[in-house]
């Protein structure tokens, strides 16, 4: 795989930044995390540092150069995010109830998938200009697209954390094309810059840190009385490859706790069933690059341990 990425942060005119970020890479795949910790709510900081923690260890642990269920993989960091949350406030000697937004994506064999909660934000551009991005969690946004069962005041209504389950919308499986650049920001920085001039930075021939460090300082420049924290990660495709094979074929969807714990039953047994075919395939002498790790039994029975300890967690929290 062939890219750039930068992550750059501001704390603007807010006394703390509580926005967090990260990259993570592997051989054949890359995760991108942001949280926006909610300033409104003691711990948002803490809220925002679990959700790359946690997402962070979950990459690291399923060691495969392709993950069978990538759409799944990334809600159910964000269910275990969400626990971990609301575990370490019920222990914490503090008064504290940290919640966070979360943008998550993942990048494998030439494919692009994501999920969130909140109203931090990924893009995705494509010849410069913006292709699509996710739909906020407010009512002002989902108004926009007829959104039903929604609050009526305007403000966010679904984050990571706290006493309500998520909702975790998760975005179609898009093949990436040479040129595209993805973007995940926190709130500050969509409402303080104009998302075509966000486009012309992400563009610009500078290095692609350089550009995002003078995007989120014009930011600050242009709102010297108010301004959020401003966080982005941005990755600028450079591969030419075709893409590899797709694993899923879901339009965006969005899983309630409920639909999430039925997914991962579902995909506890096609896990099962693709790793006993890669194995199959392996011994046919296929190249499959699914397969073509050594490592992928194991990683494999990584997944499913996720998946199981996930499902086993749900009907013990029932």
């Amino acid at each position: 795989m062939k890219y750039r990425y930068a992550i750059s942060t501001e704390k603007g005119t807010r006394e703390y930044n509580q926005d967090r970020a990260a990259c993570l890479e592997g051989s054949d795949s890359v995760l991108l995390i942001l949280g926006d910790g909610l300033g409104g709510h003691a711990g948002g900081d803490i809220a925002a540092d679990i959700l790359v923690d946690t997402a962070s260890q979950a990459f690291l642990k399923v060691r495969t150069p392709v993950i069978e269920e990538p759409s799944l993989f990334l809600a159910l960091i964000l269910q275990h995010t969400h626990r971990a949350i609301n575990r370490y406030a019920k222990k914490s000697t503090k008064k504290i109830d940290p919640r966070t937004t979360a943008v998550l994506s993942l990048i494998q064999d030439g494919y692009a998938y994501w999920a969130h909660a909140g109203d931090s934000r990924l893009y995705l551009f494509r010849n410069g200009s913006q292709l699509t991005r996710t739909l906020d969690h407010t009512g002002s946004d989902q108004a926009k697209v007829g959104g039903r069962g929604i609050p009526a005041k305007t403000g966010l209504y679904n984050c990571i954390g706290g006493p309500l389950r998520p909702k975790i919308s998760l975005g179609p499986e898009i093949a990436l094309q040479h040129g595209d650049r993805i973007l995940i920001c926190s709130d500050g920085v969509w409402q303080g810059m104009a998302i075509d001039e966000v486009s012309e930075y992400l563009y610009e021939e500078n290095d692609l840190e350089d550009s995002m460090d003078n995007m989120l300082e014009k930011i600050e420049q242009r709102n010297p009385e108010m301004c959020d924290n401003v966080t982005v990660v941005a990755l600028a495709w450079d591969d030419k490859s075709r893409p590899g094979k797709s694993m899923q074929h879901e339009q965006i969807r969005d899983l309630t706790d409920n639909e999430l714990w039925r997914a991962a039953r579902d995909a506890e047994k096609g896990i099962r069933s693709n790793a006993r075919a890669g194995i199959h395939a392996k011994k046919q002498g296929s190249r499959s690059k699914a397969y073509s790790n050594a490592g992928t039994a194991e990683s494999l029975d990584s997944v499913i341990n996720e998946v199981e300890q996930f499902v086993e967690q749900w009907e013990k929290g029932k």
